[in-house]
């Protein structure tokens, strides 16, 4: 095993990860750094999910949790290595290294990262590691969770602890940049992704009869509902106000429409405290290869705005959106 970095090298990795301006940078960079480790061979990030309402001292039940490795995961099941990773996650040590081989050396170390401002995380390291490793490791992983706390508290929403824009803006980005390296040539067919934005109606009138304590406790409610609704491997953000955004992975166009129509209906149902009854107008369009983010945002807007105009309390997609791309200063047909 070759020797451990010298101080010189670990004060570098501490100047390079304080330099990252965000959660996926940061963690691009440490998994990058701990790939360097010449006792490394694979470093792996995942995020848990599936124990948001979990209760103190209330043990963790590995049926109920999903991962999705970072920072994209276009998988529907958790494979194998993701059911052990869950098993290991779920016990109380800092580090849960496996039994060692015939050398004495560590050869997968499960490292969880909880209790943070989003949700819990998880580092897979395969390699060979003796105790000094080990050491090493422990310290390095405290100070990659000290760092993502900070982004947390930074790209979180402090309310409803959905990202944010700026986490929207640099996922966004990358989910555009996935299906440019792997386009999509049938929505209606095969499986990809959709962008919705949802905006609860009448929301001013919620805070000015009821006031901002229970337009929160709104927010809060809707936002839960969002996370209840909504796979682990979507992405959900509150987008600013009372609007939130959601990437829909991994359907075709009917059952994109079939499943922001079920949430329309879900919260037109659900009972809200004090408040009463709630609606939510929605505004889709698909994500292709060819459209910028901005402009994918743009069309979601428009088909929101549609939905409001309408008569609010409706879903509304951004129709024929091949041909709209051509066509330059037209309005998009929606329906």
């Amino acid at each position: 095993m070759n020797a451990h970095p010298d101080y010189r090298h670990i004060s570098n990795w501490a100047i390079s990860l304080s330099e990252q301006p965000d959660y996926q940078g940061l963690t691009y960079r440490f998994l990058h750094l701990l790939e360097e480790l010449p006792w490394i061979s694979k470093a792996v990030a995942y995020e848990v999910y599936g124990e948001r309402n979990l209760k103190t001292g209330e043990a963790r039940c590995t049926s109920e949790q999903l991962v999705r490795r970072f920072p994209l995961d276009f998988t529907e099941q958790p494979q194998e290595e993701e059911i052990d990773l869950l098993n290991e996650f779920n016990s109380s040590a800092d580090l849960k290294p496996s039994k060692p081989n015939a050398a004495g050396l560590f050869t997968r170390i499960v490292a969880p990262v909880r209790e943070l401002g989003g949700p819990d995380r998880a580092l897979l390291l395969k390699g060979e590691f003796d105790a000094a490793a080990l050491a090493l490791l422990a310290d390095m992983i405290a100070l990659y969770r000290n760092l993502v706390a900070l982004h947390d508290s930074k790209e979180r929403d402090p309310l409803t602890k959905l990202p944010n824009r700026q986490s929207f803006d640099a996922r966004m980005l990358q989910v555009c940049e996935y299906f440019r390296m792997h386009p999509i040539q049938d929505r209606c067919q095969e499986k990809s992704s959709w962008i919705a934005m949802l905006d609860i109606d009448n929301f001013k009138r919620i805070n000015d009869t009821y006031g901002h304590l229970y337009g929160d406790e709104v927010l809060l409610v809707f936002s839960q509902a969002m996370e209840k609704h909504f796979r682990y491997n979507d992405f959900l953000f509150r987008f600013g106000g009372e609007e939130f955004v959601v990437i829909l992975n991994l359907v075709n166009q009917a059952d994109a429409e079939a499943t922001f129509e079920r949430f329309r209906a879900a919260i037109e149902r659900h009972r809200f405290p004090i408040s009463g009854p709630v609606t939510v107008s929605i505004g889709l369009t698909h994500i292709d290869h060819l459209t910028l983010p901005i402009h994918l945002l743009d069309r979601a807007d428009k088909a929101l705005y549609q939905a409001k105009a309408g008569g609010r309390n409706k879903l509304v997609a951004y129709r024929n959106l091949d041909q709209a791309v051509g066509r330059a200063g037209t309005e998009p047909e929606v329906f």
